[in-house]
């Protein structure tokens, strides 16, 4: 490390001596880096004004700048004169960049008694944990001392970040290292994944993360909410950390689906037509089985619409009409008015429901093939007898898709569904 040092030369004045010219110099002082030199002259100082008195303290200093270090291993000082050596000696110090006021000289290299939360042989750097200032040397308007780390008391160390310090507009730029007590973040201020927030301990507090007790089974994992703890819990599943089957659900032997709905009685909208068949009325009324129907080109064409649709709710429109709310899926068939897709009402004629004709459940996907508006409205969707309502299967789609494109490419020319006989007033 950079030693500066200070030569003291305690001269006296000499006897006659013959070799002396009166504008020679008096005193020279050289350096060499090993023995035999070159020798490298450091400073002189002129000839004496006059004769000497008495003894003259002579002390040499190197000049201040950004070259004034010399490393050197001998020392060589000349007399000129009537100059005469009669005390001499060396002394130190180490260079600690103010931020040091002793030094171990004694130590092997000399070492800085360090301040201002400093460290190093020099004091050339900050502390681990006070790295959140750029480290600077000290002068003598301002210490510059090294500033801590805002670490909520879980990290021993940080580091300096000049990008942050920069966007932070030079207030902060220490980012913690090896936070502890299962924190993290450049503060240490969150947790870490498995672990959330306790609200009753304070951020710096040791206990300030729980781990989270998410039940093996009925948790889809190990990670909950960091500020409530909620685990994230399967299909059926409740509570705080996934312990329990939720209303509706009952726990079941699989691990994978550890809660299983509770079977509902499900009422249909419309009874089963055996129910009926003794009423006269609905002798030979439903006309149309509800069970298997053959789509082919010519049937797909006669249909006014064909979409996919789930029924919702029902609700009673008058003595002759239900009302059902559904969600139209996929629009396979188009009518002369266009059904949208989303949720809107179908009507339904109540005798065609009460004899059995239409047998719809709520929450359940249907392929529905209708025929021409029935009813006053022809802007209404109308569901009625000469239609069709089947459950829902995944293996239709491409079928239905392929007529379509049949009739898009003129298939369905000559072809059109008949015309119904007025319905019921709503």
């Amino acid at each position: 490390m950079p030693v500066t040092f200070a030569l003291l030369l305690l001269l006296s004045q000499a006897t006659a001596d013959p070799c002396y010219h009166p504008g020679s110099p008096a005193l020279v002082l050289s350096a060499a880096w090993a023995t035999g030199g070159p020798w490298r002259s450091l400073w002189r100082r002129p000839a004496w004004p006059g004769a000497l008195g008495g003894p003259e303290k002579v002390t040499f200093r190197a000049p201040p700048g950004p070259k004034s270090s010399v490393v050197v291993s001998h020392l060589r000082v000349e007399f000129g004169g009537r100059a005469g050596l009669a005390a001499g000696g060396v002394r130190g110090r180490c260079q600690c960049h103010g931020h040091a006021a002793r030094c171990a000289a004694r130590a092997r290299p000399p070492r800085c008694r360090c301040r201002h939360h400093t460290t190093g042989p020099g004091c050339e750097s900050c502390r681990p944990s006070h790295r959140d200032w750029p480290w600077r040397p000290a002068t003598p308007q301002h210490p510059h001392p090294c500033l801590p780390c805002s670490c909520n008391q879980h990290a021993r160390r940080c580091r300096f970040n000049s990008e942050l310090f920069r966007l932070s507009g030079g207030r902060s730029g220490g980012v913690c290292e090896r936070c502890r007590h299962h924190t993290a973040g450049r503060h240490c201020h969150y947790c870490r994944p498995g672990f959330w927030r306790d609200p009753g301990q304070p951020i710096t507090s040791r206990k300030a993360c729980r781990a989270c007790q998410c039940h093996p089974i009925g948790a889809t994992g190990g990670i909950c909410n960091q500020t409530s703890g909620q685990c994230s819990c399967k299909l059926g599943v409740t509570g705080l950390t996934c312990n329990r089957c939720g209303p509706g659900y009952q726990q079941s032997r699989s691990p994978r689906m550890p809660c299983q709905r509770i079977p509902e009685a499900t009422t249909p909208l419309a009874p089963t037509p055996g129910a009926y068949s003794s009423d006269p009325q609905c002798q030979n009324y439903c006309n149309v089985s509800d069970t298997r129907v053959h789509m082919s080109l010519w049937r797909y064409c006669r249909q006014d619409y064909v979409l996919r649709a789930q029924v919702l709710a029902s609700e009673a429109a008058g003595p002759a009409w239900q009302r059902l709310a559904v969600r139209v899926l996929a629009v396979y068939k188009q009518r002369a008015r266009p059904v949208r897709r989303g949720g809107q009402d179908a009507w339904v004629p109540r005798a065609d429901l009460a004899c059995g004709c239409l047998r719809l459940r709520p929450d359940t996907d249907y392929l529905l093939l209708g025929s021409a508006a029935g009813g006053p409205d022809p802007a209404r969707l109308v569901l009625d007898r000469h239609g069709v309502a089947l459950p829902w299967r995944p293996r239709w789609a491409r079928p239905l898709r392929r007529l379509q494109l049949q009739e898009r490419a003129g298939g369905c020319r000559g072809l059109r569904p008949p015309t119904p006989s007025p319905g019921p007033e709503p």
